[in-house]
């Protein structure tokens, strides 16, 4: 009797060593776990999956709600539709052979929700960090606005929100014809009359949501993910917009030579008013600003591709432009929500306005042009 228990322990270890030895195997080829159809699964490398879930498919499939895009190594998720989930308060799990360090950053800002069909972010934003486990909860907006830090930065530039906000609000609006907004919404023209009178020192007495149309939002989540064992980063960014096309392929570096200073001149010539916006490029500064009445200044880096510059600010993200210059022949042209046009004699184009360059600032004109 004991011989055969003896036998059926040897039969039962030697088993189980098979079944680790198997299991170890599997680890050390690559092989990770994958997760359930209601989790969107992104494959990295052979040494690290990202899944996030659980997301309700508009479509069958979890994978035809979100568009994946790999772009200057790092991978970009964006949603094919309205009504597919966002990924703030989902589960997130980092499966991987390597020890990890995990980071989040939610790049906050407002949002004018006027357009039901796109999102129009204001220039303004705040990015929060967070360390998260392997397996964890990405925390809720709601709670993420909450925070401390947030609420200061919310607080310290709420004349900031409420300029920027109303500016929006009177660009948009003000786009339409006023028969044509009577007739298609009466209720966003009676708004839009009663809002553009309010003297801009009263814009604090409005509400942001009710009479702004404005609401604070995310624009990105941004997932930063260090591999300790190879040092190396991966980056992924759920992005609420479109992603731009900022390939490696469209990159050039000698086609066009973008240094110089770019200026834009905002009011009538007969106007009281005075100031330019700038960007200077060059090998000592990169600034993207206004001079003038009402002044504001970033410190900037910038990407090329083909006929585009686009314009960042280093403080933030490299995900949303503050601007976007266009060269097309010998003419520049200029893209940006920070851009408050009053000149009359300047149409926008499809790719912005047009903007003035120089070499220097030295050949900069000092009457407004």
């Amino acid at each position: 009797m004991k011989y055969l228990i003896g036998l059926l322990i040897g039969f039962f270890s030697i088993f189980s060593c098979q079944k680790n030895n198997q299991k170890e195997i599997n680890q050390s080829s690559g092989k990770l776990p994958t997760e359930s159809k209601n989790y969107l699964n992104i494959k990295i490398n052979n040494d690290l999956n990202v899944s996030i879930g659980e997301l309700t498919s508009i479509d069958e499939s979890i994978n035809e709600d979100y568009e994946v895009i790999n772009k200057h190594d790092t991978i970009y998720i964006t949603k094919q539709f309205l009504e597919s989930d966002n990924i703030d308060g989902k589960n997130i799990k980092v499966l991987s052979n390597h020890k990890t360090d995990i980071n989040i950053k939610y790049d906050i800002s407002f949002n004018f929700i006027g357009n039901e069909k796109e999102s129009n972010y204001l220039p303004i934003s705040y990015i929060i960090s967070k360390k998260i486990n392997s397996e964890s909860i990405l925390p809720s907006f709601e709670k993420i606005y909450n925070d401390i830090g947030v609420q200061n930065f919310v607080k310290t530039n709420k004349q900031k929100i409420y300029n920027q906000s109303y500016n929006t609000f009177i660009k948009y609006y003000g786009s339409m014809t006023e028969n044509d907004l009577k007739s298609c919404c009466p209720a966003d023209y009676e708004n839009y009359s009663k809002i553009k009178k309010i003297d801009n020192n009263h814009l604090l007495s409005l509400d942001l949501e009710k009479d702004l149309i404005t609401v604070p939002d995310y624009k990105s989540i941004i997932i930063d993910i260090k591999d300790l064992d190879s040092s190396k980063n991966y980056v992924v960014v759920f992005k609420k917009d479109k992603v731009e096309d900022l390939s490696k392929n469209s990159m050039i570096t000698q086609k066009i030579n973008w240094d110089g200073i770019y200026w834009l001149y905002p009011y009538n010539i007969d106007s009281e008013k005075q100031g330019n916006y700038y960007i200077n490029i060059s090998k000592d500064n990169n600034e993207f600003g206004f001079s003038g009445d009402i002044q504001f200044s970033y410190k900037i880096n910038y990407k090329s591709t083909d006929n585009k510059l686009y314009i960042f600010d280093n403080n933030q993200s490299t995900v949303d432009p503050l601007a976007v210059i266009y060269k097309e022949k010998d003419k520049y042209y200029i893209k940006s929500d920070l851009i408050k046009m009053e000149r009359t004699d300047l149409k926008e184009t499809k790719n912005g306005y047009p903007i003035r360059w120089a070499k220097s600032s030295d050949d900069v004109p000092d009457s407004p042009q």
